[in-house]
Protein backbone atom coordinates (compact mmCIF):
# COMPACT_ATOMS: atom_id res chain seq x y z
CA UNK A 1 0.00 0.00 0.00
CA UNK A 2 1.34 3.38 -0.95
CA UNK A 3 1.50 5.97 1.78
CA UNK A 4 0.22 9.50 1.19
CA UNK A 5 3.74 10.93 1.47
CA UNK A 6 5.18 12.86 -1.49
CA UNK A 7 7.40 10.73 -3.73
CA UNK A 8 10.45 12.91 -3.26
CA UNK A 9 10.17 12.78 0.53
CA UNK A 10 9.55 9.03 0.47
CA UNK A 11 12.66 8.39 -1.62
CA UNK A 12 14.76 10.56 0.72
CA UNK A 13 13.58 8.60 3.75
CA UNK A 14 14.14 5.28 2.00
CA UNK A 15 17.67 6.26 0.99
CA UNK A 16 18.47 7.31 4.55
CA UNK A 17 17.01 4.06 5.91
CA UNK A 18 19.01 2.00 3.39
CA UNK A 19 22.26 3.69 4.43
CA UNK A 20 21.67 3.52 8.16
CA UNK A 21 20.42 -0.06 8.17
CA UNK A 22 23.42 -1.22 6.18
CA UNK A 23 25.82 0.42 8.64
CA UNK A 24 23.96 -0.79 11.71
CA UNK A 25 23.85 -4.38 10.47
CA UNK A 26 27.64 -4.41 10.35
CA UNK A 27 27.95 -3.22 13.95
CA UNK A 28 28.47 -6.04 16.49
CA UNK A 29 26.15 -4.40 19.03
CA UNK A 30 23.39 -2.95 16.82
CA UNK A 31 23.38 -5.69 14.16
CA UNK A 32 21.46 -8.23 16.28
CA UNK A 33 19.05 -5.53 17.44
CA UNK A 34 18.27 -4.49 13.87
CA UNK A 35 17.72 -8.11 12.86
CA UNK A 36 15.31 -8.75 15.73
CA UNK A 37 13.28 -5.52 15.95
CA UNK A 38 11.54 -5.69 12.58
CA UNK A 39 13.65 -3.03 10.87
CA UNK A 40 14.51 -5.37 8.01
CA UNK A 41 10.83 -6.10 7.41
CA UNK A 42 10.07 -2.37 7.39
CA UNK A 43 12.88 -1.80 4.92
CA UNK A 44 11.55 -4.53 2.64
CA UNK A 45 8.04 -3.01 2.77
CA UNK A 46 9.48 0.34 1.78
CA UNK A 47 11.37 -1.28 -1.11
CA UNK A 48 8.10 -2.80 -2.33
CA UNK A 49 6.42 0.60 -2.06
CA UNK A 50 9.30 2.15 -4.00
CA UNK A 51 8.69 -0.29 -6.85
CA UNK A 52 4.96 0.53 -6.80
CA UNK A 53 5.71 4.27 -6.88
CA UNK A 54 8.14 3.82 -9.76
CA UNK A 55 5.56 1.80 -11.71
CA UNK A 56 2.92 4.48 -11.16
CA UNK A 57 5.34 7.20 -12.24
CA UNK A 58 6.12 5.28 -15.44
CA UNK A 59 2.40 4.83 -16.11
CA UNK A 60 1.77 8.57 -15.59
CA UNK A 61 4.62 9.38 -17.97
CA UNK A 62 3.28 7.01 -20.63
CA UNK A 63 -0.23 8.47 -20.31
CA UNK A 64 1.14 11.99 -20.60
CA UNK A 65 3.18 11.06 -23.69
CA UNK A 66 0.17 9.35 -25.27
CA UNK A 67 -2.13 12.32 -24.65
CA UNK A 68 0.53 14.69 -26.03
CA UNK A 69 0.89 12.54 -29.17
CA UNK A 70 -2.89 12.39 -29.68
CA UNK A 71 -3.57 16.06 -29.13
Amino acid sequence: MITDMEDERFFEILARLERSTSRLLQDPHYGPIIRSDGSLAELEEMRIERREREERARARKLRAEASFAEG
